[in-house]
């Protein structure tokens, strides 16, 4: 039954959709502690191997910092500047050896919980590869002109213009059975880094607004925070960025 599911989210990672713009997904899954590092050598031997050494993206292993009633630990993010370079890529991974191997296991090591696809609408800030803690806020938007309008009107704000890291707002193409449409990922280099931009952030006028704003044409859904393990790919996140 293990198995079958991790195909079946291998197979939701790799399924074909028309996207222009970036597109990523997040594939969570339990692991324990003892686990957690075959599953991080198992990712290495992949990404080594001859059809790991052709992926045209960027991935990601992150583990879950701070994730509220969701079981997952971890997370693989895979990056893609298009969905054609992602399927062209998944044709050949799904036909390797080494990906078998892999998945092999993920089956004996680790339990599926969700995959998430998503496509990258915009993108702002310093686009560093260095940053390694992620924020992602999940939205339920009705108006999706007027909420892309506020987070641009705040980032071109004062307030906005110090944010010393990187943001990406992206839609939900596919994500099961949630109200969730839209995604904020900001990227950090520290946790330190982001308790200070939030404290200077908080009380500003320009933030007040923006809250104001996107209040009327969302409803917010909470929070999560992750932390890089670990990335593999010849992409930088500038390379496959929606960033003006």
């Amino acid at each position: 039954m293990k198995r079958t599911a991790w195909i079946a989210t291998a197979l939701l990672l790799t399924s074909r959709v028309a996207l222009a713009a970036p597109s990523w997904s997040v594939v969570s899954f339990t692991t324990t502690p003892q686990n957690a590092p075959k599953i991080l050598a198992a990712a290495d031997k992949l990404m080594s191997s001859g059809v790991g050494k052709q992926f045209p993206g960027k991935l990601l292993l992150q583990v879950h910092l701070a994730d509220g009633n969701n079981p997952s630990t971890h997370s693989f993010v895979p990056i893609y500047k298009t969905a054609a370079e992602r399927e062209a890529f998944a044709q050949k991974m799904q036909a390797d050896r080494a990906w078998s191997e892999f998945l092999a296991v993920m089956v004996k090591e680790s339990q599926p919980v969700s995959t998430v696809w998503y496509k990258t609408l915009k993108s702002w800030g310093d686009l560093a590869d260095s940053d390694r803690v992620w924020a992602g806020y999940a939205f339920k938007v009705n108006d999706p002109a007027a909420f892309l309008a506020a987070l641009e009107k705040f980032m071109a704000s004062e307030t906005g213009k110090k944010f010393p890291g990187q943001v990406y707002l992206s839609g939900v193409v596919a994500g099961g059975l949630s109200p969730v449409t839209h995604m904020i990922s900001v990227g950090f280099a520290s946790e330190t880094e982001m308790d200070a931009w939030d404290d200077a952030r908080s009380p500003s006028a320009d933030w007040a607004t923006y809250l104001g704003e996107v209040r009327k044409v969302s409803e917010y859904l909470g929070n999560e925070l992750a932390r890089d393990l670990k990335s593999w790919g010849p992409a930088t996140l500038k390379g496959i960025s929606s960033a003006p």
